[in-house]
């Protein structure tokens, strides 16, 4: 099953997952969310389930919990979601409306394989004509919602279903962005369109792209993860892109901007490095070695290498999810953990940006934790490097101890940062509100000082329900 996922050709009933999950360890419903994501990326979903009474009940009680603001799991959001969709059930449009609202709030909210059983959730609600027009009009919304501070959880959907996208309003905003801090999904938009021919751009608008993506792609005043996917959306507009790519690239585009099929020394190098890690992480051996005689998995290397250096984000992103919510979650953490506390300064940066990229999905503790506030406060370290620190422990932030994020944020309100100033400090504020830091989101709202959008995203943190946060982490 596993490497049926990892080819885009399986499919299943949730007690097939529940069963794999038993068998590896992991939580309830831990293996839907990546299997999903996984068909999309290869422009495929799973099927929907037949439903049977039971479900029908189920379904019932959960559209009471939608309507009276109660919690609901993300196996609750699976199995509502796949029964409306299976049952053709009618439902009237202000319902449609809430229901949808619920889950996208969610959506802004969850991480991980949470988020990624919300996002399949709305793709199959939002597959009728009547909910479609609900869906896109929710989207927009939160696209353009001051102080959302996921305000492009809609782009990404859109990447996993780019026939659903708003085309016109997609293309337009990456040269109108509502807020910069759309530019990266924006980007990431434009490519999943042109890739499914769901979008041709005339002349004028290729030319007016590539411009765009030229100019971005030097901007060293831009956060790295956004040159990152302008670089990538060139490829998709130019034939041999690394031929015409832009002076002053630093070697993460280049390297991005390779033919795939490139075996130079840098791609040689990375390999290597994946290898290494692939034998570390079996020496430490999967949650359930002991039921097989022999440990070797020829497929490990290979996502690890798409994991941490795959020229494409949405296939990288894919791989990711498969092997951190996998029985390997717990030995990855130890050798990635070990290679950033003995050579965060000896590393090649493109390397250590992707190891950093990696361990905020598995980082936990107070050790991991002060390892990435090591390199985020350390000056020494370029500053993509650190940013990226930032980003890892945002998404870390759960399982941080308090005294973690009260440093992380205390670090990015008072170490210079440069260009990206702000940017460290929203994503300082996401950590805090993804580990419910109310009172030290409270103090930043209420500083006069502080930059607007910093604000509004705090309050939007402490604003949201409290039924919201106790689902996502149901």
């Amino acid at each position: 099953m596993i490497s049926r996922l990892e080819n885009g050709t399986a499919t299943w009933l949730p007690r097939h997952l529940a069963a794999y999950e038993q068998a590896l360890g992991l939580a309830a419903g831990h293996l839907a969310g990546p299997a999903h994501k996984v068909l999309r990326a290869y422009g495929r979903r799973s099927d929907d389930p037949a439903g049977g009474p039971s479900d029908e009940q189920a379904a019932a009680e959960l559209i009471d919990c939608v309507l009276g603001g109660d919690v609901i799991t993300s196996a609750g959001w699976d199995l509502l979601s796949g029964h409306l969709i299976a049952t053709d059930r009618k439902l009237g449009r202000r319902t449609w409306g809430t229901l949808i609202e619920r889950l996208m709030l969610e959506l802004c909210t969850a991480q991980g394989a949470a988020q990624d059983i919300r996002a399949e959730a709305l793709l199959r609600i939002g597959r009728t004509d009547a909910t479609a027009e609900i869906a896109g009009e929710v989207a927009v919304a939160v696209m353009t919602q001051r102080g959302n501070p996921a305000s492009f959880q809609p782009l990404k959907l859109y990447q996993r279903a780019p026939g659903r996208a708003p085309a016109g309003w997609v293309v337009r905003a990456l040269f109108d962005p509502p807020d910069r801090w759309l530019l990266r999904e924006l980007f990431s938009t434009v490519a999943a369109l042109v890739d499914a021919g769901a979008w041709r751009p005339s002349a004028q608008e290729l030319s007016a792209l590539r411009r765009e993506c030229a100019d971005t792609i030097v901007d060293a005043s831009i956060e790295l993860e956004v040159r990152r996917a302008a670089t990538q959306l060139m490829r998709r507009l130019t034939p041999s892109v690394h031929l015409t790519m832009p002076t002053g690239m630093g070697p993460e585009l280049v390297y991005l901007a390779k033919p795939t099929a490139t075996a130079d020394a840098q791609v040689s190098r990375f390999r290597a490095t994946c290898l290494r890690l692939a034998a570390e992480v079996q020496d430490i051996g999967l949650v359930w070695q002991a039921k097989w005689e022999r440990g070797d998995d020829p497929l490990l290397g290979h996502v690890l290498s798409q994991s941490l250096v795959g020229h494409d984000d949405a296939v990288r992103s894919m791989y990711t999810a498969l092997l951190v919510n996998s029985g390997y979650r717990n030995a990855l953490r130890s050798p990635l953990a070990a290679l950033l506390r003995r050579g965060a300064d000896l590393m090649d940066p493109v390397m250590l940006r992707a190891v950093i990229r990696v361990f905020g999905k598995v980082a936990e503790g107070a050790s991991d934790g002060w390892a990435l506030l090591g390199i985020l406060g350390a000056e020494r370290i370029d500053l993509d490097t650190r940013v990226q620190a930032c980003w890892a422990l945002v998404n870390a932030s759960p399982r941080m101890p308090p005294d973690v994020l009260e440093a992380m944020l205390a670090i990015c309100r008072t170490r210079p940062f440069g260009s990206q100033a702000i940017t460290v400090l929203r994503a300082g504020v996401a950590a805090c509100g993804r580990a419910d830091r109310h009172e030290s989101l409270r103090q930043l709202a209420d500083d006069r000082q502080q930059v607007l959008a910093v604000r509004d995203e705090c309050s939007w943190w402490t604003a949201l329900p409290a039924y919201v946060r106790a689902s996502v982490r149901a």
